[in-house]
């Protein structure tokens, strides 16, 4: 099941980059975020392949999905794949510098891993294209505030 969304966000894309690319900057917009561990230690220069661990709330409890970043190229794409169980998913970000700000194009592949999921797929899609709106809305706003007065994002 795939999905495609856009969001224009008046903030220079180094800013919406690092927005994405940074978990603690997630996490000032991103509720369910509870935390991101890398087990063979974080370091940018060597992202791609970097395997890692999201902690995430859903459904009133803490669930962990693991990860592994496939495309980093600081600020114009980002791309992972993680996987809990379930499921699977390909989360591929594209940041495009355009006048006035920002163009974001994100595409997400979900991969259900049972046959009861992928029967109700349908309806899981409309309930992820919701929440991934939602999601890039709340990036766009905490984008855009931070824009307005910089903080450090280089965490």
């Amino acid at each position: 099941m795939s999905q495609q969304l856009s969001q224009f966000i008046e903030a220079p894309v180094e800013t919406v980059f690092a927005c994405v690319a940074n978990p603690e900057l997630q996490k000032q917009y991103n509720p369910a975020l509870v935390q991101v561990t890398y087990p063979e230690g974080r370091d940018d220069d060597r992202a791609v392949g970097r395997k890692f661990v999201v902690h995430f709330r859903q459904g009133g409890q803490i669930q962990q999905s693991l990860g592994e970043t496939i495309a980093f190229d600081p600020p114009e794409h980002l791309a992972v794949r993680m996987e809990a169980g379930m499921w699977s998913v390909l989360v591929d970000y594209r940041f495009e510098s355009v006048p006035g700000g920002t163009e974001v194009q994100l595409e997400m592949d979900t991969q259900f891993h049972s046959a009861f999921l992928r029967f109700f797929s349908g309806l899981l899609g409309m309930a992820q294209r919701k929440e991934l709106r939602r999601r890039l809305q709340a990036l766009k706003e905490f984008a855009e505030r931070i824009a307005q007065s910089p903080v450090d994002s280089s965490e």
